[in-house]
């Protein structure tokens, strides 16, 4: 294989130039790999290189030419002004420049201030800051703090509600916001310009012949007022007051009342919805009176003075042991003019105390032991069973009641309460929801006792009726006690035969007289008796 004569490197030119020319003389399908590359002399070649760089210079300096105005600012006089945008070329319209510069000049003083023609609560905001158009309605709203003052009247209290108790918000740099934003939008009032700038003129142009007006809108914290008009409700609600029994004078048997007293209601949301209807409609200063429903009293004291009175009695006669007479006499009295309120239990052993000689009772007959012996404060039994039959007439409820050991000759069988202290007891329970009054007195051999309080019903009264329903016979035989205190060969009948009984009381109820109902009310058992003798032989 043969040698190559050695080559100077070529320039990029040149490179492209020998390429080429190798192409040209090449035969079809390439030359051999042994061919000699034919040579082309050095000046031709670097005269077209010279040409080439020549016209990339020229090239290169005419295209910064025409981008010149687009990348540096500079205007040809006599040239055209070129850009290229969007892969588009805009040429420069010198008046449209101008007038566009125009109207750049004319819209500078308004770049950060208010356009002309725009007011907010009356006052003209042109070319004021935002600072400046904030403070002077600051300055114009410096008396928000006595924007109102109701004088509320619900019921019978009067309130003063002003704006000094509720925080107040007025909508200042919202409406400064929409305020100074007016005429620099494209899309503000009858504005449709194809750019900012000329949507900016425009507005200008129409505030002119148009000027807009803004008003603040002050609001007020209702929450708060919610809750002050629920407190005015809450204080003017009161419940009614039913009338009550305040006294009752045994002497008189009259009964003293107080007053009823109605009641009263208004919900808050009532107050609060008058007092809002006067602020919405801008009367700040008015008065707003709120009616209160009011609610009467369940029971006045008409109604109780009607139905008050005797309920029932029941009279019994004594006999005349002056003894037995004064033991009766002390036993009414000290139950005398008791007062038995609702629910209370009274308890005739603990009304009258211990019968003893220190209050001035005396020694007569009582039955003790199957026995009649001379007994302190004996016959007291007597006003204990005439109290029993007033309070059954009553309908009061009977807590503990006892018969004596046999039926006594001043009341019915089953009508007897027998009493001895202090175990034995005669107890009833006021059940209803009114006091009840006892009237006891002796007079004459007569012992009554009397119920006053509220009444059954209109016409409405109870009697007392006992039936036997069962005889019981007495033991046959005599039974004896042997009994050394008796005079030796002497003997003493100390238990006498009785019969026993079991007695059914019915209260019977009636209305003007006419008998409605039977209840049972107790049923009473009398044991019989054998006939007993004491001796000593």
């Amino acid at each position: 294989m043969s040698q190559r004569t050695p080559r100077q490197p070529l320039g990029r030119t040149d490179a492209l130039l020998e390429k080429e020319a190798l192409r040209e003389t090449a035969p079809i399908g390439g030359p051999p790999s042994d061919a000699p590359v034919p040579k082309k002399p050095k000046k031709k070649r670097r005269i077209v290189s010279a040409l080439v760089t020549l016209l990339s210079c020229a090239g290169i300096a005419a295209a910064g030419v025409i981008a010149a105005p687009q990348l540096t600012g500079i205007r040809f006089t006599n040239l055209p002004n070129i850009a290229f945008v969007n892969r588009e070329i805009l040429t420069l319209d010198s008046a449209r420049e101008e007038a566009h510069q125009e109207m750049i000049d004319a819209l500078s003083p308004w770049r950060d201030r208010f356009l002309p023609g725009v007011a907010i609560d009356g006052i003209d905001l042109q070319s004021m800051t935002l600072d400046e158009a904030r403070a002077a309605l600051e300055r114009l709203h410096a008396d928000d703090s006595e924007t109102f003052a109701l004088r509320v009247t619900v019921g019978e209290n009067t309130w003063q509600l002003d704006s000094a108790m509720v925080p107040l918000t007025r909508d200042t740099e919202d409406i400064l916001a929409k305020a100074y934003a007016h005429g620099r939008s494209m899309q503000d009032g009858e504005v449709r310009a194809a750019s900012m700038l000329d949507a900016r003129s425009e507005a200008l142009q129409a505030l002119a012949e148009h000027p807009v007006k803004y008003e603040t809108t002050l609001t007020w914290d209702e929450d708060v007022i919610r809750e002050l008009c629920g407190r005015m409700a809450e204080a003017a609600c009161r419940e009614p007051v039913n009338a009550q029994v305040l006294s009752f004078d045994v002497s008189s048997r009259t009964f003293a009342f107080s007053e009823d007293q109605p009641g009263a209601y208004v919900s808050g949301d009532e107050v609060f919805s008058a007092v809002m209807a006067r602020l919405n409609a801008g009367d700040n200063f008015a008065s707003v009176d709120v009616p209160v429903e009011i609610i009467f009293a369940p029971v006045s004291r008409s109604e109780l003075a009607a139905v008050f009175g005797k309920i029932s009695g029941c009279t019994t006669e004594t006999t005349k042991d002056n003894n037995r007479n004064t033991n009766i006499r002390l036993s009414a009295e000290a139950i005398n003019g008791t007062m038995v309120a609702p629910g209370e239990i009274f308890s005739f052993n603990q009304a009258t105390g211990q019968r003893t000689a220190a209050k001035g009772y005396k020694e007569a007959t009582a039955i003790s032991g199957g026995q009649t012996n001379p007994e302190v404060g004996g016959g007291v039994c007597q006003t204990s069973s005439t109290l029993f039959n007033a309070v059954a007439m009553a309908n009061l409820e009977i807590v503990s009641r006892s018969p004596h050991a046999w039926p006594s000759s001043y009341i019915e069988k089953g009508l007897d309460a027998t009493v001895n202290w202090p175990g034995l007891d005669f107890k009833f329970r006021n059940d209803t929801e009114w006091p009840i009054f006892i009237v006891a007195a002796y007079g004459n051999r007569l012992v009554t006792v009397d119920i006053y309080g509220h009444s059954l019903g209109d016409g409405v009264k109870i009697s007392l009726t006992s039936q036997v329903i069962q005889t019981l016979d007495a033991p046959s035989g005599v039974a004896t006690e042997y009994d050394p205190t008796l005079p030796f060969g002497t003997k003493k009948t100390i238990v006498k035969k009785r019969k026993g009984y079991i007695v059914e009381t019915y209260q019977i109820w009636s209305v003007h007289g006419v008998e409605t109902e039977r209840r049972l009310l107790c049923t009473s058992k009398y044991k019989p008796y054998q006939e007993t003798v004491a001796y000593n032989y």
